[in-house]
Parts: structure tokens; sequence; C-alpha cells
């Protein structure tokens, strides 16, 4: 085995180093062709569209009312502008712009007679659009200029407008366990499934994409999300659900796309979560529930050259699991792990820029699937040790065009086992025995991209032309293998005995290839196209898929305040590498007994796993939406939309249950899933940069239920079932979401979150384990209701003179903030599981809803 690896390692250092070799030639040959491309299109050659952007608005205080400014003149200097000054003029709604920048410090003024005068710096990412919204004060009042980020500000080119989470909703909103994954429900159309995994926009988890710094972090194996980062490391998180440009692929349901925070010229820090959380049963102090402390600085390591930044955060967390049925010293399941994020950039010259970033996340979950029937002894525990560095360059040519190129390598090795050797035992009532499953995996994906921006071009319109591929190698070496499990009867007879046979031994490459071409054509200063067309080919999947997108945005009134925007695409979806080893599984070996549980009927069943077809072809979906966003007041945005997602070639598992010999578990290809969703949103900005939301979502998610990781993912279900074409299980009909952040006098902020929607649908089952009527149609669990609030209060602290503490910080004042955060308020039932056999003298009850919670908030803060 070691030799093989050392073989499959020499073989990936061959393969990248002749890709390293002809990237020149690649990225030579790009250039050619958009040079010729140029000239086809005629026009002189400008500033690239689709570089880095600055934009917003300009108003001013008068009289106690915020009004936007025309005509006044913004100035942008840097040193990345090589000694030139742009500038641009504020409209009649104040708005100005400024595109096609590359990432780097900028200075940003306004000089306007009567006020003071308004200078910010602030560092621009690699292809970031900042929004800097400028308020001027009356020079009477003086007092100095404030600059705010909307990333809210109505977006009059896009074809598709992302939800966005700011680094400021990260910190204000109360989040149960501060990572960036709890932000996501933020947004309509993303709630946490059954499972305790995202479902964004109707979509499994396995059926989405996950990019940080435009590169992919999703498990090779599963699909999965797979990567975990400090709070603090986080930018913005911006979640496209029709990404209408086709430099984005691999995923038929929705796509994350993270930005990492950099250093700057400012030195800045972070110190939280310095309390440890007892753990507390019938009044009494029982252990450690959690202690979660977060350290993040960042600064220059030479200025205006060479910036650092790292974040680190380690966890202990119990989370309870306060169901009646499990003991009060047996409800935890335990979370342990340690974050560590670390990025350095590089200003090379003027028009060149590196950024290096690695990530470090290994994480220990024990009883991961613990609740009301899956008692502490036989759940399962996840391990995972996992790392990616990722590589992003930026050039900028005379001409204006713009090359990124980015490089990456992430390493996701995890381990499943359970908590005891006893048989597991599946009964109407309840678990018993020890988790049957055992798995072991090591995967790895190098991966290369390339993009190339072309100058803007002029020909009936303006057009910003983007280029690119993507190249990337993933390897799996794994074994999974399992022990019988016996399906018990209410009276304790065996009513099956579910066996594998086979070495469960597992090995899959993959390599994948990529293209793209997309065209921003703003036709005139009222419509605007989205046109794209992306390949996507590799090894696994059968044929060379391509992708074609159309996207718009139209202003239908001259005072532009309404958009109408939508498109249409198509979207091909990633072959998991766990899919890629279907046949290498061990086989299911089934024997059904007489209601004796001794007399066996029939001689057992080896279900042979087979591939229907023999190969594999890529599932894919058709993308459509429209939507119109109507500016009421510079304050106040309506939003009315309708999207429509079908996707078609899933992969489903499905047993044919026949003679001894002639049995086969069968993995088609021939899954569906559809997803429809009408939604209302309106935003209203109370204060500035204060926002509240309030967003009512209409939607159907339906598909097929044996979805292949059911069956082979993390937490395997050992009973076959038919499958069934029916509701989703994260189905919600109904969701109704209000959330906001609003300031007090006394530097409080307070940040409150109402969530209601439909409860998620359940099935039954009778004592043999087989269903009752259609799956998910047996009824729903109650409505969910709930209301979250975070509030904080800045703080200043004096450093105590004590002999303890160097004399350098003796005596200083260090700003802070302290709070707290309560969740479910109201003390809603929440209940997350339910008795659904018939068999079970507890039939149709509900458990397990987390009661109200009260946590304590403190850091001390430059950021």
């Amino acid at each position: 085995m070691r030799a093989i690896k050392a073989l499959e390692v020499l073989g990936t250092l061959r393969f990248f180093s002749q890709l390293i070799k002809v990237r020149f030639f690649i990225a030579a040959t790009i250039l050619v062709s958009a040079f010729y491309a140029t000239q086809s299109l005629g026009g002189a050659a400008s500033p690239a569209q689709q570089g880095s952007r600055i934009r917003g608005t300009v108003a001013a205080v008068t009289a106690d009312r915020r009004q936007p400014l025309l005509g006044a003149v913004v100035t942008l200097d840097g040193a990345v502008l090589q000694g030139k000054k742009l500038q641009a003029v504020s409209d009649e709604d104040g708005a100005y712009d400024f595109t096609g920048l590359i990432a780097g410090d900028y200075v940003l003024s306004v000089e306007v007679p009567g006020f003071e005068k308004y200078e910010q710096r602030m560092m621009v990412a690699i292809e970031a659009a900042v929004v800097a919204n400028i308020l001027l004060q009356p020079t009477a009042l003086n007092e100095s200029v404030t600059v705010t980020a909307d990333e809210n500000q109505l977006d009059k080119t896009s074809s598709s407008v992302a939800g966005q989470i700011s680094t400021t909703t990260l910190r204000n909103a109360p989040l149960v366990n501060e990572r960036f994954q709890d932000a996501l429900p933020l947004l309509p159309g993303v709630v946490r499934g059954p499972d305790g995994l995202l479902n964004i926009k109707g979509a499994r988890a396995s059926q989405s994409g996950v990019l940080v710094s435009s590169l992919n972090v999703t498990d090779p194996v599963t699909g999965n999300a797979a990567i975990e980062l400090p709070l603090e490391a986080v930018e913005t998180i911006q979640v496209y659900s029709n990404p209408y440009s086709a430099e984005y692929g691999k995923f038929t349901g929705a796509l994350t796309s993270i930005e990492t925070r950099s250093g700057s010229n400012q030195w800045r820090y972070l110190v939280t979560n310095v309390l440890v959380r007892p753990r507390v049963r019938e009044g009494h102090i029982v252990g450690v529930q959690s202690a979660t402390p977060r350290i993040a600085v960042g600064g220059p390591i030479v200025k205006d050259k060479l910036f650092f930044f790292q974040g680190l955060e380690y966890r202990f967390v119990r989370t309870e699991v306060p169901s009646s049925r499990l003991p009060l010293l047996g409800r935890d399941n335990k979370l342990e792990s340690f974050d560590s994020f670390t990025r350095v950039d590089y200003n090379v010259n003027a028009t060149n820029r590196l950024t290096a970033s690695f990530s470090l996340f290994p994480q220990k979950r024990d009883f991961f699937n613990l609740n009301s029937f899956n008692p502490l002894e036989t759940t399962a525990n996840f391990h995972q040790r996992g790392w990616f560095f990722a590589l992003n360059e930026q050039a900028v040519f005379g001409d204006g065009g713009l090359l990124q190129s980015g490089f990456s390598v992430k390493q996701f090795d995890a381990d499943i086992f359970g908590n005891s050797g006893e048989p597991y035992v599946i009964a109407p009532e309840r678990r018993f025995g020890g988790w049957f499953d055992r798995q072991h995996r090591e995967s790895r994906r190098y991966e290369w991209l390339e993009t190339y921006n072309l100058p803007e071009r002029r020909w009936r319109g303006r057009h910003a032309l983007k280029l690119g591929f993507n190249v990337s190698r993933t390897s799996f070496d794994g074994r999974d293998t399992s022990a019988p499990v016996r399906i018990a009867r209410a009276d304790n007879t065996t009513s099956r005995l579910v066996g594998f046979s086979g070495s469960g031994e597992l090995q899959r490459n993959n390599i994948e290839f990529a293209a793209f071409a997309q065209d921003k054509w703003n036709v005139n200063e009222r419509v605007t196209l989205d046109l794209g067309l992306r390949l996507d080919r590799d090894q696994l999947g059968a044929g060379n898929n391509f992708a074609p997108r159309l996207g718009f945005a139209v202003l239908p009134t001259r005072s532009a305040r309404t958009v109408i925007r939508g498109g249409v695409g198509l979207f091909y979806d990633k072959i998991p590498l766990s899919v890629g080893v279907f046949e290498q599984y061990q086989n299911f070996v089934i024997t059904d007994y007489a209601t004796d549980g001794v007399t066996a009927v029939g001689a057992p069943r080896l279900l042979r796993n087979v591939i229907e077809g023999d190969d594999y072809r890529h599932p894919y979906s058709i993308a459509r939406n429209a939507q119109v966003d109507h500016e009421f007041a510079t304050n106040f945005l309506l939003r009315l939309g309708y999207e429509e997602r079908r996707t078609r070639r899933d992969f489903v598992v499905e047993p044919q249950l026949r003679g001894a010999n002639d049995s086969l578990l069968l993995l088609t290809n021939d899954g569906e899933s559809r997803y429809r969703e009408f939604q209302v949103t309106a935003r209203y900005r109370v204060q500035e940069r204060r926002n509240l939301f309030l967003a009512y979502t209409r939607a159907r998610a339906t598909g097929d239920l044996n979805d292949f990781n059911t069956y082979f993912g993390n937490a395997r279900d050992p009973v076959l079932r038919p499958n069934e074409r029916s509701r989703q299980p994260f189905d919600a009909p109904n969701r109704l979401l209000f959330w906001g952040d609003i300031g007090l006098p006394f530097d409080v902020v307070v940040t409150p979150v109402v969530d209601w929607r439909s409860g998620f649908p359940f099935s039954l089952l009778d004592e043999n384990q087989n269903y009752i009527g259609g799956r998910n149609r047996a009824g729903r669990f109650p409505s969910y209701f709930t209301l979250d609030l975070q509030a904080t209060k800045g703080l200043t602290i004096r450093v105590p003179s004590l002999g303890i503490i160097p004399a350098t910080f003796r005596g200083r004042a260090v700003k802070g903030r302290a709070g707290i955060k309560l969740f479910n308020l109201t003390n809603h039932w929440n209940p997350r599981d339910v008795q659904e056999n018939i068999a079970s003298p507890d039939f149709g009850t509900f458990y397990n809803s987390v009661r109200r919670t009260l946590r304590l908030k403190f850091e001390f803060v430059k950021f």
C-alpha cells in the first residue's frame, strides 16, 4: 500500500510539473486569442470591467436628514494607480462607480464646500466589489466624516444577485455556535434540515458548491462542504442561487462563495469567547459545557507592501439533546476542534499581487447522530483531519487586461466508528448495541485555475469578456466495513438480518477539466446581458458537458429605481468519488425470518452492486428565475421573485430483491428533484449601516429519496427500501423571516432574529421497518418558531498597573464589547424527533426541543 501511495504521489508531482510547464504557454494562447477576439469586436481598449470595483453613494446630512448629492467629485488615488488619479461624478441618486481596479490599497476622497473633507483608506481584495457609501457632515458640526459599507445597495447591472453576509453580521447576529455556517439561514431559502446539514434553495448539501477565494473546498468523496474557518477570518459570504456567469460550475443546487480577511496597514486584533460555560444539570454544575476562545490579529509586515492575518480558534463544545428519553448525563454530543487560518498578501509591484493562505481544521465529533432513538452507546463518532493551501496571483497588463491565477491543495481525511462492540439492533422503540459501520477515508485535491479578463470593448454597447479554465486532480483511498445489523420486531424476534460481504477496500482517482467564456454586455444604460458557455469533462463521467447560460438586467423606467432581472441556465454537477467506487463497497446480504424469529424464509440473498448502464453521467439542472427589485426610497427596497430548478440524472440507490443469486443493489442515474420558490423580501434602513429585513418564502422541494449519501454517506442507513419520489425531508412550504441590527444610545447594538416556518414532513413505519403509505406523507412536525436576540455594548477597559502585566500595557485603554445572546426567547416547542413506528407504545410522540438558552458574550476588539 505504501508503495502504491508513493507511486501515486510521484505521478501527481509529475502531472502538475507538466501543468506548470505549460501554464505560460496556455496563458500566452489565451492572450493571443483574446487579442484576435477584441480586434474582431473593434474599438479602443479601456480598463477591464471585471477586476475589482469600488462603488457607492455620496450623501450629506442636512437638517438631520440624509440627502443624496448630485455632482460630487469622488477621487480615487493609490500606489497601484502609478501616479494617476481616477475621478467619478455622483449622479442624481448620489451614486458613483470605479471599475476595473487591481487589488490593493486605495485612498477615496471627496471635497464639497460646506462639508468636512472626506478621506478614507481602504483595501480592495482580488475581484472584490467594495461598497463605500459616503456620508458628509456639515463643517459646523466639526465631526469626522464616516464611510459605511452597504452590501444591500440596489445592483442595476447584475442578472443574479447573491445573498450576502458581511463581517458585521457575523459579529452582531446571534449565532448559536459562532460559525459562519450559522449565519446562512439568515438568507431566505436557506434552512438547516433534520440531519443538521444546510439545504440551500431546496438542494441537498452534496448538490451545492463551496468556494474559498474562488477555489473548490468541498469533500471530494461525499461532495459536502468540508472546511472550517475561524469566524474573524471570513470577510464576506455570498450565496448564489442561480449564478449565470459561466465561470461557476460543478453544482446543481446553489453556490456559496467565501472571501477571507486580509491584513492592512493598520494593526487589528480580537480576543473573544474567553468565558467558559459550565454544564448544568438539575441546578448542579457537572463539568464544562463549552470553551471556545478565539484570537485574531492582522497588520502590515512591510507597510504598503506585505500584510499578514492570523485567526485561531479552539472549540470544546458539548451540545445537549434535551430529550426525555435520554439520561441526564447521556444526552450530549461532543465537539473538539482547532481551526487556524493564515493569510499573507504581497504587493509585488503596482500591477502584480500575490496572496498565500493556509487553513488547518482537525475536528472530533463524538456521538454525532445522537437523538431520542439513538442513545449514546449506539451512535457514531466522526473524526476528521483537513488542511487547505491556496496561492492566488493577480496581474494587470498595460492594455487593462487582468490575469488571475490560482493553485490549491486540499487534504481531507475522515474516520467514522462506533462506541460499543455490541451487535447493532433496530427495534420499533429505539436502537440498541453499537454503531455497525466503520469508515476510513483519505482524499486529496490539486486544483489549478486561470482566468483572463479582457479589456473592455465597445461594439453596440460595452463588452466585458472573461475567459478561463480549471484543472483538478482528486484521489481517494479508504475502507468501509460494516458488521451485521438485526431488525427486531416489537416482541424482540428477528425480522431481518442485514449482513455485508466483501473487503470494503476503496480507491479511485479523477482528473477534471473545465473551460468557460463569459460576456457581460451592457447594451445601453438600461439593458445588461450575461452570455456564457461552460465546458466540463472528467474521467468518471461520459462525454463533454456544455452548459449555456443567459441572464439579463433591465431598468424599465428612467428613474432607475426598478430593476427586472433573471435568466436561464444549465448547470452540471460533480460526481463524488464515493459514487465512483460504488462497485467496490461491500455487498448487502439479506436474510428474512418467519414470525418466530428463528426460521429463515428462503436462502440469504446477496445484492451485487451494479451500475445501470455501466457508466456514469453527470447530474444536471436547468434553472430559471425572474425577479423585480424596486426602491421606493433610498432606505426602502422591495423584492419579488420566482425561481424554479429541475435536476435530472441524480444518483439513486434501488434494491431489487429477487432470488439468492440474482438480487441487485442498482445504482441508477435517472433520479430527479425539483424546487420551486416564490419570495417577497423587504429591506428598510433604519439608521446608517443598520438594516431590517422581512422575507416570506413559499416553496416546494420534491425528489427521489434514495439518494446515494443516504446509504453510503457518513451516517449510513442499513435498511434497504424501494425508492420513492416525494417531498424532500427538508421541505418547508412556508417561511417568514425577520432580522436586523439596531443601534441604540450608549454604543448598544441589538440584533433580533424571528424565524417561523412549516414543520418538516415525516413518514410512518411498521415493526419490520417498512414504510406505511407514501414516504414523507404521514404528516409534519409542529410549526417551527424561534425568537433569538443578541445585545452588546461597547466598553473601554483600563488595564490595571499590576506587576504581572508588562509595563508597555499598564494603564492603557482597551476597547471591548460585552453582552448577552438569547435563543428561543419564547421557549416555543420545536421538537426535532418523532416516534414514527406504529408498533411503539409512544407512537406519534414528539421529542427533543431546544429550551430557552442564555449565553454571555465578551470580547476585546480593535477591528
